[in-house]
């Protein structure tokens, strides 16, 4: 869902630094921070093995280098009582002048939450949190009305669940582990929760002394609030923004189409397995199976899809892939407003 990594929106080349400053404990310390972007320099040293001072040297080395963007909690939006939809948009009739009006339009319209430039079958795709689908409808038909000549086709896919690897391709023995967004239903939060969460989204890294004042609470409660938080599944980790382009890779999201769900269970655990799946994703109304990877480049991405395919021919019947070419905009915390009862 587009959490861990941002493509700049000027096209331009970086050069990748994986060869020239990436080397194997920056590899370590980039993955490290990617999972879970929380952990102390203390604890980001004993697992890359090296002092304090240098985790937090290297770790400032990959923000001024603009590899590490920013850290942000990764939330449950179900936990938080809402449902989430992605539309896929491919444009038809449309000028560059009439495509930038209405990127201009998606950046300040409150609706579109993430906003994501595809290269591929489909242009642009959006991700929106409703609780209420006629709202959701009155919106989405107002933008219809406002674009629709422009649009060739359009798909809706309701969420089910998300799940989030950690960045497997940057070291020899990755983590299995994962991050599920989208199962089980709605948690107790309250207002004050809410701005505890707004703060680890604009910064996982923020001090709890600094979410305390920020918030009105002592550093007891705010630690108490965060720790609630997690236990109740509303805040499922922390992660890091990476520039893509920095590092030398490019975004892909894969869509297969099964001939039969038989083997589907072993073919989500394939997925992570593999080195270069970073996400996998199960909608209603979507494909079988769709994953997003990291790879080096297009020739990358086809071995991986060939590596798939092989692996199930029988079940693979399609597929079709995107690139990742930039980020229009990122919002992380969906809601303005609060109505669970007050957490005591």
């Amino acid at each position: 869902m587009f959490f861990f990594f941002c493509q700049n929106e000027k096209n331009y080349k970086i050069k990748s630094i994986f060869g020239e400053i990436m080397d194997k404990t920056y590899k370590k310390l980039l993955y490290e921070l990617h999972w879970n972007a929380r952990q102390t320099y203390s604890q980001l040293a004993k697992k890359i093995g090296v002092s304090k001072q240098v985790a937090r040297y290297r770790a400032e080395q990959l923000a001024k280098n603009g590899v590490l963007k920013s850290t942000h909690a990764v939330i449950d939006w179900r936990k938080l009582g809402y449902d989430a939809l992605r539309i896929y948009v491919k444009w038809q009739n449309i000028s560059p002048e009439t495509e930038k009006e209405i990127y201009a339009f998606l950046r300040e319209d409150p609706l579109f939450m993430w906003t994501v430039k595809f290269e591929g079958e489909i242009d642009i795709a959006f991700y929106v949190w409703v609780k209420e689908i006629p709202e959701f409808s009155k919106r989405w038909f107002s933008f219809l009305a406002r674009y629709r000549k422009h649009i060739l086709r359009y798909e809706v896919y309701e969420s089910v669940e998300m799940i989030h690897y950690p960045m497997k391709f940057l070291v020899e023995k990755p983590s299995r582990a994962e991050l599920v967004i989208g199962r089980g239903g709605k948690a107790d939060y309250d207002a004050k929760d809410y701005e505890v969460l707004r703060a680890l989204t604009e910064d996982a890294r923020m001090p709890v002394t600094a979410i305390a004042k920020r918030v009105g609470l002592t550093p007891k409660g705010a630690i108490y609030r965060i720790r609630q938080l997690e236990q109740e599944g509303i805040v499922i980790g922390y992660y890091a923004l990476i520039d893509a382009e920095k590092i030398g890779v490019e975004f892909y999201k894969i869509d297969f189409y099964l001939n039969d769900l038989s083997r589907l269970s072993e073919m989500e655990e394939y997925a992570k397995q593999h080195k270069n799946v970073v996400y996998r994703m199960r909608t209603i109304g979507g494909p079988d199976l769709e994953i997003e990877i990291a790879v080096a480049n297009a020739s990358e991405m086809k071995k991986v899809t060939e590596e798939f395919r092989k692996r199930f021919p029988r079940e693979i019947h399609s597929s079709r892939f995107h690139r990742f070419e930039y980020t229009l905009k990122q919002i992380y915390l969906p809601g303005e407003t609060v109505t669970s009862s007050a957490r005591k």
